[in-house]
């Protein structure tokens, strides 16, 4: 069973992300999810804010991601003690999988210095090529990579590409991350450079991590764009809305398919409630 954690969150007038909205101030919660797997152990899809993002960004120019993001963690959202009230340890962590590396879902990577890392390598390569104002402009904080990172990391492409089953259309290849058919990585392109969902096939009916290709689920219900000050800081444009009209028709297949963003409370409050899960 997948678990969800709130871990934070942050603050953005609601029609950056729904053009539609007004300029009324919404809170943007970041998720994690937490997936146990039979054989291989516990594992991270990404893991939202931490205080050190406080630290990285107390001085200019990395001052201005703060200003313009406002964050907020409160004591009972640290990850690291939300999994000790599960009784789990960081070092009973044994993957990270990392949908992309804006600092809101890679905050937390060095409180886990025994977990193995899963990603794209075309998106650590982009953080990695990229200097400090450049990354800045693309949501990258490259303080918060372990220096280790490239050491403890699979990447994504090296795993071997499957088809996807049909109910998944229109998504039509991922990779198998354990090769057991149980985690399917999901390429999600447009928002950043090598973001990937992750499928959870022993889910019930299947629930789909999706990151930051859609913020609500208003956006992938509806197709619903973003404000185009948005597209400044995303990858591709074009990608972009390729990939929200694709969550869309998943969406209305009827696969039953829960389509989980990175920052929808509402697609978490409905997942927990049809799973019992507080």
């Amino acid at each position: 069973m997948l678990e969800i954690f709130k871990v934070g969150h942050c603050w953005h007038p609601e029609a950056v992300v729904l053009r539609s909205c007004t300029l009324r101030k919404m809170q943007f919660p970041a998720y994690c999810g937490l997936i146990r797997h039979p054989s291989k152990g516990l594992m991270l899809f990404d893991t939202g804010y931490a205080k050190r993002f406080l630290k990285r960004t107390s001085y200019f120019p990395e001052l201005l991601y703060r200003m313009i993001t406002p964050m907020e963690l409160g004591c009972k959202e640290n990850l690291i003690l939300q999994l000790a009230e599960k009784g789990i340890s960081p070092d009973e962590i044994k993957y990270i999988f990392v949908s992309h590396f804006h600092a809101d879902h890679i905050a937390g990577l060095l409180d886990f210095p025994s977990a193995k890392f899963i990603c794209s390598k075309i998106a650590f390569q982009e953080i990695m090529r990229l200097g400090r104002i450049r990354g800045l402009l693309k949501g990258y904080l490259k303080a918060l990579i372990p220096t280790d990172f490239n050491k403890r990391c699979t990447f994504v492409e090296d795993l071997k590409p499957v088809k996807l089953d049909f109910a998944l259309s229109p998504f039509v290849q991922g990779f198998d991350i354990f090769n057991d058919g149980s985690l399917m990585a999901i390429s999600l392109p447009g928002h950043a450079a090598g973001q990937y969902g992750l499928f959870c096939v022993q889910d019930s009916n299947g629930a789909f991590l999706v990151g930051d290709a859609a913020w609500t689920k208003e956006a992938y219900e509806r197709s619903v764009y973003p404000s185009p000050l948005t597209y400044l800081i995303m990858d591709s444009r074009k990608l972009y809305i390729e990939t929200l009209q694709k969550l869309n028709l998943l969406y209305g297949s009827g696969s039953g398919i829960k389509i989980i963003p990175s920052h929808c409370a509402r697609s978490v409050s409905e997942y927990r409630s049809m799973n019992d899960v507080g």
